[in-house]
């Protein structure tokens, strides 16, 4: 079997998550891209460049290999790793899905492109998970639920049967959300919060049970309550 030649964005900590998960196929590293020209390639012997005008310039001198990548971009930044998702792929490379041996998948779940299942997470009968979304360590994910592009579960986290989580939404470590409840785009969740009832698009709630405790709105910027 040919060796599997992959790029990674990004090369902060999620990208050594990443290089673990993928260590259990036949992968090679060939070059690490970061927005930051102040980062460091976190794998000894393999390069990194820095923004699109680097890739770009990295990709002329390589465009007859077959490349993958994995966009190495966590936490509540799914919008950025779904742009760099498409980015990637208008350049024809293909995704990469990273899916750790011990993780636990129905044989009827969907897993869309450019996903990281990590250690021990489980997705359960008739779910959807939609592109480039992360599972961490032991997030268990029931049955019939749909997990939008870009959203990213933490480790430890229950999604009971049901459940919607919205794109580039941010579930916190720990966190336990109830049957047929839905999580809006955008929103984020607290750590170790059980949710009871909807959250509703861009809003941050955490605690037990879980309240919205203010917004977001599209650069990031908090929205109290009472200027919704």
């Amino acid at each position: 079997m040919t060796k599997k030649k992959v790029i990674f964005w990004g090369a902060a900590s999620q990208a050594v998550v990443l290089e673990e998960l993928i260590s259990y196929s036949d992968t090679e590293i060939l070059a690490v891209f970061d927005n930051n020209p102040t980062a460091e390639s976190p794998f000894a012997g393999v390069p990194i460049y820095y923004k699109k005008s680097g890739f770009e310039q990295w990709l002329a001198e390589h465009q007859q290999e077959e490349l993958c990548f994995a966009v190495a971009i966590g936490g509540e930044h799914g919008t950025s790793r779904l742009e760099m998702h498409d980015y990637l792929s208008s350049f024809g490379l293909k995704p990469l899905q990273c899916v750790h041996p011990t993780s636990f998948i129905a044989k009827n779940a969907t897993i869309g492109e450019g996903c990281h299942i990590l250690a021990r997470s489980a997705i359960c009968a008739r779910s959807k998970l939609g592109r480039s979304v992360i599972l961490n360590t032991l997030a268990d994910i029931d049955h019939e639920c749909t997990i939008d592009d870009g959203a990213h579960v933490s480790a430890n986290v229950i999604v009971a049967g049901g459940c919607t989580i919205g794109s580039n939404a941010f579930v916190g470590i720990g966190a336990a959300i109830l049957p047929r409840l839905t999580i809006g785009k955008n929103a984020i969740i607290g750590a170790g919060s059980v949710i009871t009832k909807d959250v509703p698009d861009n809003a941050v709630a955490y605690g037990n049970p879980a309240k919205v405790h203010y917004y977001r709105d599209e650069a990031g910027n908090r929205v109290e309550l009472e200027e919704m």
